[in-house]
Parts: structure tokens; C-alpha cells; sequence
């Protein structure tokens, strides 16, 4: 209520002139509050222009970690560079300086001794580098002599002046990054970048290091804050705030004027005033209200009444809605161009039936292009497999090939490019896929790959008419994926026709099919492995004409596996299961007969690994009861229960609720209040505090406790029992 103070007291002085009494008033509600109110501003302003300052201070270390994170680095101080690795690290260092929070006249790195500096936007020799930051020759060497004699002094602050005059002050950083040779980074403000001028408009902010000053600004200059703080001054008279700061060995000092006391004038004024001081009180209280009132009316209606400035309040509300509504407009973009891809993609992956495929894309009216569309599988492998699959090289060459692909198809109307997995993309275009654009393809993947040294390939399944046919074609382009392994072909860009004709008479059996269907029989996904075992044979009914012993040899081989791999092979699972002669299925004469024994058999293995699972499960259930019961007393979490059964945290918290009907908060919670009743119940003269130490909490906790499972306090629960006792007793 900044606003209606500055006007009632704008008022009252005209009454409180009149009076020394109300005077009296005046200084014990005003005064007293004011001067905490004043003290706590001057620590607000000191945090300001000490946190602003130290921000500036930071800024040669942050920059140090990026240039400490760069791979030209080592090179560029031990001299190795060549002229293309000195152009990238002169770029990254150029790139780093823009994206610096902190603002700043400008920012170097350089060796020193090879004469050479990178600047933010150029390059040059020391002379150039001094004379665009004004560092006197002899303050340059000086430096980096200091640097060298004191190996823990990591920053100094040099004060030059500009060719206008101005004062300027030049953080010299020094970083070692492994190597004999250090890195030196310069950071160049004028005193208004480095000092927060509006919050030093009334004091001084001085800035210390290893106790020494090093720099000063505001009312006072460096001589007079030493000899105020340094040589025995008297400043009592001075208000002096301490800040701490981020960096080692730095720390801030801050100056400022106290608060005035009232003028004798204006006491004067009071005592004359006492004849008209009722009259002019409540004058200035209606005529206070009347002019508030649509001030406060504003205030209510951006929800609250703050005590500070109300209308830099109101300005503020303002632009902060501006900003909430330009944001969430920048949300709703990203959200809608979000759902756009995550339909495109669960369309493709077959996530979306093919019934709900037209009501799935309604909500993008943009995505309703005629056909035909083409759609194309990209896939990154690495070239040596000793060295494993590095997942930041491939995102780097999708990203690269991402970018060139837009370029090359950016006269398509309709394109995009989607992220299937970490080494698979899948591209959609407007249109049937041509040979030039064949040729197109294949000339960026060759142009990419050196670079990141994988192997990239392509292929192009057909065409379909509608967009919601797209996932058909997808999966005739991942069969593709899947039998290039033993194709053989050395394409870079291979279209369905030519992979059709080896395809032919050979067995589709994937590997990673098959790991689908042993993973969902392991852990109960009854859906996934029929739907993966109906794929595989009616992709080899329809498509192959492969030889059906050999699909029967692979699939019994599956079913195997699974039951070595399980401990199964010496249980006689298949006893009861008449229809299942043998489980390699070398006895099937018709793809339907070896597609219903090979969905009874791995049904029967489903159904014991799930019954061994719930009987494990049941045991680690009992032992998570016991652990409770037997620790309740003491600060027990879900995490030391996780690992007391060695077991994950989200697999015990599943557990423990499917066992008990609730999760472990709710039943420690419930358990001990059943326990502090037992308690009361069993000796009512027992202190409330002794039974919330005996089931593991505080007496503020039990009282929550029987407040929300009785409905009462413990004491009243405690007189309860008392009655209860008493009734039973008459």
C-alpha cells in the first residue's frame, strides 16, 4: 500500500504540524518501521550490486569451462592446430562469446607467446589485442608475469581507460587445461557494465580481494573507501553492508548514507498545529480513501495487495501477462507441432489402428495433402565394430543430414523427417520417389559419411496413395532394414524392386523379432509375442516362398532358448499339451498347424514364468511386511526398503501396493497410528510424546496421524479410553 501511505501521510502533514503529540504518534509507528524498512533496502540494493558485480566476475570462469570443453584446445596450447582446426576454434570461441548471459564490450583468448588472440568477432596480433581493450604494454606484462609467480591467483582486474576517457576494467583470467602452456581470457566492461550504476545512485560498492581493494564505484572512490575502512576513520556515521561472493578470496563491501532524522521545522509545524488536528485527521482520512479506492479497485483485480509500489506492481502484472500469454503462445506452437510428430510417428509404428487413423489426424487439417506419398528408411551404422555405437556421432550425422535433406527437398510440398530410434529415420514426401532423387540421396549420404565415419543407407519401399497408408510402406521399409543383413548388396540406395528379388525364397526371421517375442513370453506381454509370431508367418506365407521346415527349426530353436535359458528344459511343461507332439515343430506339415502349436507352446511357457513371478513375488511381499513391521519405529523410506530386498525403487513401490492395496506412505502411516492406539490403550497414562517416539515419529506427526484416521487428537482419543475403561469398571 505504498501508493496510500505516500497519500495519507502526503495529507497528515498538514495536521501533524499542529501538534507535538500526534508528532509522538507519528515517530513510533512511522519511524521505527521506516528506518528497518530503509536498512533492508540498503541490503537489498548491496545484494543487487554485489550479486551484479559477481556476475560479471563469474563470467571468465564460465567461459574458461566451455573453452576447457572444446577438443582444439589441447591443440591450440600445445601449437598443433592446423588452419582448418584453428578456423573451428576460432568459430567456437566466436560462438561461445555470444552466448555469454553477462553483457560485455568485448572478450579475448589468447596463448600470449605465439602472438596471436581471438577476439569475438576477429583476430590479431598482442598489439591489436591491447589496443582494442587500452591495456598499457607494460600493465599487459606485468599481468601475466603475476599470473606466472602466483600459479593460484586466477583473475586480476585491470582499470584502463578508452580513447573517449571512459574508465574501463578488463577481467584477466588464467585457466590451465592440462597442458604446460596456459590460456588466458580477457573480458573487457565500461564501469556501467560492470557496476549495477542505478543501485550505487546513493552509495559505494567496493570490491575486495585477498583483503585487498581492487576496485571501487559509486559516491566514494577507491582512496576515500580506504581510508574510511582501511586507516582508522571513524565511520560510524556510515551505513555498511558485507556481501559475500561466489568466487574465492572475493568479497563486497557496501556504503551508504544512514536515514535523516526529522527536521526541528517540521517538529516546529506540529506543535502549531493543535487546534485543527481532529478536523484535518478525518478530512485527510476520507479525502486518503476516496483517492485510493481505484487504485485498490485495480489492485484487486490482479488478484492481490502488495505493499510495495503499486503502480510499478500494476506495470509489472501488465508485462508479466504479456509474457505468460506470448509464452503460452510459444507453447501451444511447439505443443501442436509436438502432437503432430508424436501422430506421425505412433501412425507409422502402427501404435494408431488403421480404423482411428482418419479421426487421429483431424486436429491437423495441414497434414490433409493429396497423395501419392513416398516414404524412405534411413539407417546409421557403425563401420567398425570394435569401437561400439556412439549415440552423440549419430545424432551428430542425423542432424547434419537432416539439415542437407531439407535444402535438397525443400521444393516438396509436403516433407518430414522423423526419428524412428537412435539409429533409424524415416522420411515422408509428397509424391512418387523418382530416380533422380534417388541419385540426390545417395550423393548427401556419400557426402556425409566420411565425416563421421558410418555407414548410412536408404530404402524405398513403395508408394502409397494416402497418408494412412504410410505405415504399411513403413514396414514393408523395415523388412527391407531387416534383410539387408544377408542380402548382400553394397547400395547405398536400394529400392524395393531390386530387395523383392532377394527376397525371394529366403525365411523372414529377425533377429530383433525374435527378442521382441522372448522379452513379452519372460514378462507376461501376451499381446506382443502372438502379435509378433502372426507376423512372422504370415510374412512368410504371403511374401516368401521360403521353405516351412526351416521357419520350423527357427521357431523351435526360439521356444528353446527360452526354456534353457529359464531353467524350464528339465521341467515336462508340455505333458498335458496333446496337440504339442514335439516342441521343435519339425512335425508340422502346414503353416497354420505351426502357427497354432507355436502359440500353445510359448502359452504354456507364458503362463509359468508369470506363476513363478507371482510366487516370487509373494515372497517378497511377506519379507516387505516384516521389514515394516519390525522397523516402524524408525525413519524408514521406500528407498531403504528398496535396498534391503536389493530390488529397484519403482519395482518395490509397485509391488508393495499391488500387495497391500496401498502405497508405502499410506500403510507406514496407517500402521503406526494402529500401533500408537494399541499403546494408549494398553497404558492411558503413557505421555503422548513416549508413544510418538515408540512408533517413529514426532508428536506433531501422531497428532496428524489421529486426526486423519479417528478424527481426534490423541489426548482426546486418550480420554476415550479412559472412559471407556471407567464404564467397563461401573
Amino acid at each position: 500500500m505504498s501508493y496510500y501511505r505516500k497519500m495519507f501521510f502526503a495529507f497528515a502533514s498538514v495536521s501533524l504540524v499542529f501538534t507535538l503529540l500526534l508528532e509522538t504518534i507519528f515517530m513510533s509507528l512511522y519511524w521505527i518501521p521506516s528506518k528497518r524498512q530503509f536498512s533492508q533496502g540498503l541490503d537489498q540494493t548491496a545484494r543487487q550490486a554485489s550479486e551484479f558485480t559477481d556476475i560479471r566476475l563469474r563470467t571468465p570462469q564460465e567461459m574458461g569451462l566451455m573453452v576447457n570443453l572444446s577438443e582444439y584446445t589441447p591443440k591450440y596450447l600445445s601449437g598443433s592446430l592446423s588452419n582448418y582446426e584453428r578456423l573451428k576454434f576460432i568459430n567456437f570461441i566466436t560462438y561461445m562469446s555470444g552466448i555469454t548471459p553477462t553483457l560485455k564490450a568485448e572478450m579475448a583468448v589468447t596463448r600470449f607467446d605465439d602472438d596471436f588472440v581471438i577476439m569475438r568477432n576477429s583476430t590479431g596480433n598482442l598489439d591489436f589485442f591491447r589496443s582494442s581493450f587500452h591495456i598499457p604494454e607494460e600493465m599487459l606484462n606485468r599481468t601475466i608475469e603475476q599470473f606466472k609467480e602466483s600459479p593460484n591467483e586466477t583473475l586480476q582486474l585491470l582499470h584502463v581507460q578508452d580513447d573517449s576517457g571512459q574508465n574501463m576494467v578488463v577481467l584477466a583470467f588464467c585457466q590451465w587445461v592440462g597442458q604446460l602452456q596456459p590460456l588466458y581470457i580477457f573480458n573487457a566492461y565500461n564501469i556501467q557494465q560492470f557496476f549495477h550504476m542505478k543501485a550505487l545512485s546513493e552509495g559505494t560498492l567496493a570490491v575486495y580481494y585477498d583483503n585487498r581493494l581492487v576496485a571501487a564505484e559509486g559516491r566514494l572512490n577507491m582512496e576515500q573507501v580506504n581510508k574510511l575502512l582501511h586507516k582508522g576513520t571513524n565511520y560510524s556515521d556510515m551505513e555498511i553492508h558485507y556481501a559475500a561472493s561466489s568466487l574465492p578470496g572475493f568479497r563486497y563491501v557496501y556504503l551508504a548514507e544512514p536515514q535523516h532524522v526529522l527536521t526541528p521545522v517540521l517538529m516546529w509545524m506540529i506543535g502549531a498545529g493543535l487546534a485543527a488536528l481532529a478536523a484535518s485527521i478525518g478530512i485527510t482520512m476520507l479525502i486518503t480513501k476516496g483517492m485510493y479506492k481505484p487504485i485498490r479497485s485495480v489492485l484487486q483485480t490482479t488478484g492481490q495487495v502488495t505493499n510495495r509500489d503499486e503502480i510499478a506492481h500494476i506495470r509489472d502484472t501488465i508485462v508479466s501477462l504479456h509474457m505468460d500469454v506470448e509464452e503460452m503462445s510459444q507453447v501451444l506452437v511447439k505443443n501442436k507441432a509436438s502432437q503432430e510428430y508424436n501422430t506421425l510417428y505412433n501412425l507409422l509404428i502402427g501404435v494408431i489402428a488403421p480404423e482411428q487413423a482418419e479421426e487421429a489426424l483431424a486436429p491437423f487439417p495441414h497434414l490433409k495433402v493429396e497423395g501419392p506419398f513416398s516414404v524412405v528408411v534411413l539407417r546409421y551404422t557403425e563401420t567398425d565394430p570394435f569401437t561400439g555405437f556412439s549415440r552423440s556421432i549419430t545424432y551428430d550425422a542425423k542432424q547434419r543430414l537432416a539439415h542437407t535433406l531439407q535444402q535438397y527437398l525443400a521444393a516438396n510440398p509436403f516433407f518430414r523427417l522423423m526419428d524412428m530410434n537412435y539409429d533409424m529415420q524415416a522420411i515422408i514426401i509428397q509424391g512418387k520417389w523418382s530416380e533422380g532423387m534417388t541419385d540426390g540421396l545417395k550423393n548427401i549420404i556419400i557426402g556425409v559419411e566420411p565425416e563421421y565415419g558410418l555407414d548410412i543407407n536408404a530404402f524405398i519401399p513403395p508408394f502409397c496413395e494416402k497418408l494412412l497408408d504410410i505405415p504399411l510402406s513403413y514396414r514393408q521399409g523395415i523388412k527391407m532394414v531387416d534383410a539387408s543383413e544377408y542380402l548382400g548388396s553394397s547400395a547405398k540406395v536400394m529400392n524395393w524392386e531390386e530387395a523383392d528379388t532377394s527376397l525371394k525364397n529366403t525365411v523372414y526371421y529377425p533377429l530383433h523379432v525374435e527378442q521382441n517375442v522372448i522379452n513379452s513370453v519372460i514378462h507376461g506381454k501376451t499381446a506382443i509375442w502372438q502379435s509378433a509370431v502372426n507376423e512372422i508367418i504370415d510374412t512368410n506365407i504371403h511374401e516368401r516362398s521360403a521353405s516351412l521346415s526351416s521357419l520350423s527349426v527357427m521357431l523351435g530353436g526360439t521356444l528353446n532358448r527360452l526354456m534353457d535359458g529359464s531353467g524350464a528344459a528339465g521341467l515336462d511343461l508340455f505333458q498335458e499339451q496333446a496337440n504339442i507332439i514335439d516342441i521343435s515343430f519339425r512335425s508340422c506339415r502346414t503353416y497354420e498347424e505351426l502357427r497354432q502349436q507355436t502359440l500353445q507352446a510359448f502359452g504354456v511357457l507364458a503362463s509359468w514364468f508369470a506363476a513363478e513371478q507371482e510366487k516370487s513375488d509373494s515372497g517378497l511381499a511377506a519379507k516387505m511386511l516384516a521389514y515394516v513391521h519390525e522397523h516402524h519405529m524408525q525413519e524408514i523410506t521406500l528407498l531403504d526398503l528398496a535396498d534391503y530386498l536389493n530390488l529397484s525403487r519403482n519395482y518395490v513401490s509397485t509391488l508393495f501396493k499391488s500387495s497391500t492395496g496401498r502405497n508405502f506412505k499410506d500403510y507406514i502411516s496407517e500402521y503406526r497410528h494402529s500401533k500408537a492406539c494399541q499403546l494408549i490403550r494398553e497404558n492411558s497414562d503413557m505421555k503422548i510424546k513416549e508413544v510418538a517416539e515408540l512408533v517413529g515419529c514426532n508428536t506433531d506427526a501422531l497428532s496428524r496421524l489421529f486426526v486423519r484416521y479417528s478424527g481426534m487428537v490423541p489426548n482426546d482419543y486418550r480420554k476415550q479410553v479412559i472412559l471407556g475403561e471407567d464404564s467397563d469398571n461401573r
